[in-house]
């Protein structure tokens, strides 16, 4: 008996494949009738339909679809240059954009079960405000002074301690450079560096882990201000440079005061044309130089010129040095931020979730998701 095949839209094929990003060749190589099935020449069995949905990362059904379709995220997707400006989107990052959503979702609808109180600071500015009194308000929720970073050794744990300190009061933070935990589908920072979903009781927020280490903290401080706005957003931040719109470019400035307040940098002095100035600043504030050259372009000590011409440099050398590898746990700590793993591990406890329900939540199965919860919480 011959194998029965199906018969498919070829404008779908080709939309599917320019939207994973996968060279044609490559594709080819897998399926080697790809061109047939284009040129209705051939059609593909119900298996390989199936594998060829799989590898594009598209839903089976779209192959019977008269016309591609038009895909849309729940968010606005800010991007710095409006020459790149698109409504397609790559199904890295719709995927992980929705398996976010998700969690929040969830989180969301356990904490009213538990009649959890909606968290104040959602909101509570808007853009007419001035950006450093938001930058302050942020820091005293967080609990910290506008010299906050100077009690660190170096600006990487300052990034760590942020990243605590926006989980103790109640802020979802989530950090990958993969959809959860394929690294065979790797999420481009050149479609976005971060996206912030708001909500009043279970906010999130995203961090790219394939961007550059120094920048990442601009993105948090950048995401928090989208909180205290109360507007979701995805954004591409490219050079540290918001998107010409009005939310962007407030939340940008509150970013750059939270980190850097121009009060304190001006009250120090410096050899602006030492070419040591971004490493002795960066550790005065325990920011990234970086961000150093980055609130030094804001407040006029450099121009873009030297900016873009640092920041390529610098990020070219972050990159270079990133190993692979590394503590398997410590993550997966980034991935399935604390504050979130605690309440799955709540609500197994109390019997209102099941481990299946655990593990397609956090993306970690049986043994793994075991032992990463023993490792992180600490048999809670």
């Amino acid at each position: 008996m011959k194998t029965p095949k199906v018969s498919i839209n070829p404008a779908i094929l080709e939309w599917g494949i320019t939207r994973a990003g996968i060279p044609l060749e490559k594709v080819e190589k897998k399926f080697p009738n790809i061109n047939l099935w284009i040129a209705k020449q051939e059609r593909p069995t119900l298996k390989q339909l199936e594998d060829l949905s799989t590898t594009l990362h598209i839903p089976f059904g779209y192959f019977f679809l008269e016309n591609p379709p038009i895909e849309q995220i729940p968010i606005p997707l800010f991007r710095t240059k409006k020459e790149i400006q698109n409504n397609q989107f790559s199904p890295e990052f719709i995927d992980t954009l929705y398996d976010m959503q998700r969690r929040q979702i969830w989180l969301k609808e356990y904490l009213i079960d538990n009649r959890y109180e909606k968290l104040p600071f959602i909101g509570s500015c808007n853009i007419n405000d001035d950006p450093a009194q938001v930058s302050t308000q942020m820091r005293e929720k967080l609990g910290i002074q506008d010299d906050w970073a100077s009690i660190f050794s170096t600006w990487e744990e300052t990034l760590a301690f942020l990243r605590d300190k926006v989980q103790e009061i109640g802020i979802m933070f989530e950090k990958n450079g993969v959809v959860k935990n394929n690294t065979h589908r790797p999420l481009n920072v050149n479609e976005f560096r971060g996206f912030v979903l708001v909500d009043d009781f279970a906010p999130l927020i995203f961090v790219n882990n394939a961007d550059c280490k120094a920048a990442q903290m601009f993105t948090i401080a950048h995401e928090l201000a989208h909180l205290w706005i109360g507007e979701s957003a995805a954004f591409d931040l490219r050079e540290m440079q918001p998107a010409q719109d009005a939310k962007e470019i407030f939340c940008d400035k509150v970013a750059a005061e939270f980190l850097v307040p121009a009060r304190l940098l001006q009250e120090i002095e410096f050899d602006i044309n030492s070419e040591y100035v971004f490493i002795s600043l960066s550790k005065i504030f325990k920011v990234s130089e970086i961000v150093i050259a980055r609130r030094l372009l804001d407040c006029g000590y450099i121009d873009k010129k030297d900016f873009f011409s640092f920041y390529d440099g610098y990020c070219k050398r972050q990159m270079a040095q990133i190993k692979g590898g590394g503590d398997y746990y410590r993550t997966q700590s980034l991935r399935v931020g604390k504050y979130f793993l605690q309440f799955v591990v709540q609500a197994l406890n109390e019997g209102v979730l099941q481990y299946t329900d655990a593990y397609r939540l956090t993306g970690l199965y049986g043994r793994t998701f075991d032992n990463y919860v023993d490792k992180l919480l600490g048999n809670m």
